[in-house]
C-alpha cells in the first residue's frame, strides 16, 4: 500500500506495461479478450463498445436496420467475453488486493450488466422492426435526447478512467441526475400519450422497456462514478 505509483491510477492493474498500453485503443479494439493485458485497457474497450451499442440502437429504433441490430448482438457477446477475461485476470493478479480489489472488481461486471440492458433494448428494436410498430413523434424526440445524453456519459466515463479528472466527475454527477430525471419525466409523458390515444398500445410496453433499461444503465454507471470519486479522493497525488 506504500507504492503510490500503483494507485496513481488504480485501474492500470494486471500488466506493468502501463504507459504504452494506455494509448493503444485503435489497435486493441478488435483484440480477443484474452489479449487485453491491463484492467484500464479492458474497461476502455468495454465502454467504447457500449457507446457503439447505444449509437447503433438509437439509429435502429428510428429507422429499422437489421444489420445494425445484428452488430449490437455481436458487441454484446464480445462484452460478455471481455468481462470474464478481466474478472479472471483480476482475481489472479497479486497486485489487486484489499480495498482496491473491492473497488474495481465490480467494474467489469457492472459494464457487462449495462451490456445486458442494451441487449434488452436490442430486443425491443428487433420486435419493433419485425412487427412494424411505430413510435410517436414525441417518443422519437425523447429517445434522441436519452441516447444523446447516454452516449456522451459513456464517453465521459471512459475518459474519467484514465484521468480521474474532478471536472469530469462533476459533469458526470450532473448527467446522472439529468438522465434519471429524464426517464421519470418521459414515463409520465408517455402515460399521458397512452391515455389520450397518441400512443399505439403495442408500442407502450416497448417504450417503457427502453426507459427501464436506460434507468438501469444509468444506475450502474452512477455506482461506478461514486466509486471513482472515492478513489480519486483517497489516492489523489
Amino acid at each position: 500500500m506504500k507504492n503510490k505509483q500503483v494507485f496513481f491510477n488504480p485501474f492500470r492493474l494486471i500488466s506493468p506495461k502501463l504507459d504504452r498500453e494506455a494509448s493503444r485503443l485503435a489497435n486493441i479494439y478488435d483484440s480477443a479478450p484474452e489479449e487485453l493485458t491491463c484492467l484500464e485497457e479492458g474497461l476502455i474497450i468495454m465502454l467504447t463498445k457500449l457507446r457503439e451499442m447505444a449509437e447503433l440502437l438509437h439509429k435502429s429504433l428510428l429507422l429499422e436496420d437489421k444489420e445494425k441490430i445484428a452488430k449490437c448482438g455481436q458487441l454484446g457477446r464480445e462484452i460478455h467475453e471481455e468481462e470474464k477475461s478481466l474478472i479472471n485476470a483480476l482475481i489472479c493478479s497479486p497486485r489487486t488486493t484489499g480495498d482496491i480489489l473491492k473497488a474495481v472488481l465490480l467494474f467489469p461486471a457492472r459494464l457487462e450488466r449495462c451490456g445486458d440492458l442494451f441487449e434488452s433494448i436490442q430486443n425491443v428494436a428487433s420486435i419493433k422492426a419485425i412487427e412494424g410498430i411505430p413510435f410517436s413523434d414525441k417518443a422519437v424526440t425523447e429517445l434522441t435526447k436519452l441516447f444523446t445524453l447516454l452516449s456522451d456519459m459513456l464517453k465521459n466515463f471512459r475518459d474519467l478512467l484514465t484521468t480521474l479528472n474532478p471536472t469530469l466527475l462533476d459533469i458526470l454527477n450532473k448527467q446522472h441526475e439529468e438522465l434519471g430525471q429524464m426517464t421519470v419525466d418521459f414515463a409520465l409523458a408517455h402515460e399521458d400519450r397512452l391515455i389520450d390515444g397518441y400512443c399505439v398500445p403495442k408500442a407502450s410496453s416497448l417504450y417503457m422497456d427502453i426507459l427501464d433499461s436506460v434507468r438501469g444503465i444509468n444506475q450502474h454507471l452512477q455506482d461506478m462514478t461514486n466509486s471513482l470519486n472515492t478513489l480519486a479522493e483517497k489516492y489523489k497525488a
